[in-house]
């Protein structure tokens, strides 16, 4: 009668062969999980864009997003990385006052990510009822916010010029 098995040898040469290959493919899974979480946020910021911009026209009044980290107020920093709010800006302010009435707020836990707008969409978007989007001094608002992480991978979203959000990746952050 022959017994079947492993030897010991046999056996530590599969756990080293193992060993090896779990190090060749963490670098690879952190990547794809920095991808992920760079994705999921451009798609947050999307997604509260697209809001913003169906309640400026279902209310028909300009609502504004702004970055903020209290969920009540804008920041004046441009960081848009603690999260936003959104609110019907009745001021026409691009800051929300406490007669304007807070429509959503979004943290989406954007720890060890970057998220900036550039000059025209620093401080906020405000979509006007039309669905378009206006500065305050009444000039087109168009421009575009970098999403970036821990790899040189990221994501820009672009506001066009009649107010339309869509994104797209960069290559260097």
């Amino acid at each position: 009668m022959r017994h079947q098995g492993l030897t010991a040898i046999e056996l530590m040469v599969t756990i080293g062969v193992l060993a090896i290959l779990t190090m060749l493919a963490a670098p690879a899974f952190s990547q794809m999980l920095e991808r992920q979480r760079v994705i999921g946020a451009t798609n947050s910021l999307l997604n509260a864009m697209h809001l913003a911009r169906s309640e400026a026209l279902k209310r028909n009044e300009r609502v504004t997003l702004c970055p903020s980290s209290d969920g009540e107020t804008c920041r004046d920093d441009g960081v848009w990385a603690d999260g936003w709010i959104w609110f019907a800006d009745r001021g026409n302010t691009g800051l929300r006052d406490q007669d304007d009435p807070l429509i959503g707020y979004e943290a989406p836990g954007l720890e060890g990510l970057v998220v900036t707008g550039n000059t025209p969409v620093r401080d906020y978007v405000s979509y006007v009822p039309r669905g378009t989007t206006q500065r305050l001094s009444g000039a087109l608002q168009m421009g575009s916010f970098t999403v970036c992480g821990n790899i040189t991978d990221g994501r820009r979203v672009i506001v066009s010029s009649i107010g339309r959000p869509r994104s797209e990746p960069i290559q260097r952050c």
